[in-house]
């Protein structure tokens, strides 16, 4: 299968078009809606997913497209000052999992977290979502504890 990887960004208005079609079409069963934003209540909102997690100008997301349509997504906040970025909202179109997207999402993230010399990069993920937690032990990272909504948090360091 032929894919390409990109950066998009939520406050371009035509990169933001072709998200919310995308988020859309994803979202239409609760549960991923809940694995991916445990925050965002069905039926998906566009404009509450941006308010609550794109609002800074620090983050950058990275999509996996297939004849130009966007197959997987992750998004990456980057903090210098803590010398950290941090993963969320990585999601892989139904029809697309099991072929290494999220891999390739994951260490292209990791791979800009290293360029950045950031020491560094954290996650949190449903203690539900069993195969997102899989995936991110195959990539590295480590249980670091919990958060205070019970999610699991997650450590690599570079």
């Amino acid at each position: 299968m032929k894919v390409t990887l990109d950066t998009v960004f939520y406050s371009n208005s035509g990169d933001r078009k072709i998200l919310q079609a995308c988020l859309k079409s994803w979202f239409r069963n609760p549960k991923d809606l809940q694995f991916t934003d445990p925050r965002m209540s069905y039926p998906f909102d566009f404009r509450k997913w941006c308010a609550l997690s794109y609002a800074e100008e620090n983050i950058k997301t990275f999509v996996v497209k297939k004849d130009k349509w966007i197959v997987a997504h992750l998004s990456e906040k980057v903090i210098l000052e803590n010398k950290q970025a941090h993963l969320f909202h990585l999601f892989v179109d139904q029809e697309h999992r099991q072929l290494g997207l999220a891999k390739m999402l994951i260490d292209h993230a990791v791979e800009m977290a290293e360029k950045l010399k950031l020491s560094y990069i954290t996650l949190a993920v449903v203690h539900k979502n069993q195969r997102g937690i899989s995936i991110y032990k195959k990539a590295g990272f480590e249980e670091n504890g919990l958060t205070t909504h019970g999610n699991i948090k997650m450590k690599k360091k570079i």
